[in-house]
C-alpha cells in the first residue's frame, strides 16, 4: 500500500485582468510546460479540475491541479517556479495554492 499524505492544490487561472476587462490567457504551451515538469520531478499522478472562481467581483474559470504526494517529497517549488516564470503572460497580482486545509495566496 502506498500512502501520500500531503495534498497540494494548485489554483491556475484561465483570464487576466487587463485593462479593465478579463481576458482569456493562451494556455496550450503554459500548461503542458508545467504538466511535463510535475512528470519529470515523479508526480505523475494528479488530477485537474476546471471551477469557476470570484474574485474581486470578477467571476472567471480557472484550473485547480491537485497532487498528493509523500512527507518527504514536495511539488510546490515546481508550482512557484513556473508560476513566476510565465507571469509575464499570465499578469497576475498573486497566485495562489493549498497545503492540506489551508489556502496561501502569495503577491508579486
Amino acid at each position: 500500500m502506498i500512502e501520500l499524505e500531503d495534498k497540494y492544490v494548485f489554483h491556475i487561472p484561465l483570464y487576466k485582468y487587463k485593462d479593465d476587462e478579463l481576458v482569456v490567457i493562451e494556455m496550450d504551451g503554459l500548461l503542458d510546460n508545467l504538466i511535463s515538469e510535475l512528470a519529470d520531478k515523479g508526480f505523475d499522478s494528479f488530477y485537474m479540475a476546471e471551477v469557476k472562481s470570484f474574485y474581486k467581483s470578477r467571476i472567471y474559470d480557472e484550473i485547480l491541479i491537485t497532487v498528493f504526494s509523500p512527507k518527504d517529497k514536495s511539488p510546490l517549488e515546481i508550482f512557484k517556479k513556473w508560476f513566476r516564470k510565465n507571469n509575464h503572460i499570465l499578469f497576475q497580482e498573486a497566485f495562489a495554492f493549498e497545503i492540506g486545509d489551508k489556502m496561501i495566496v502569495e503577491k508579486f
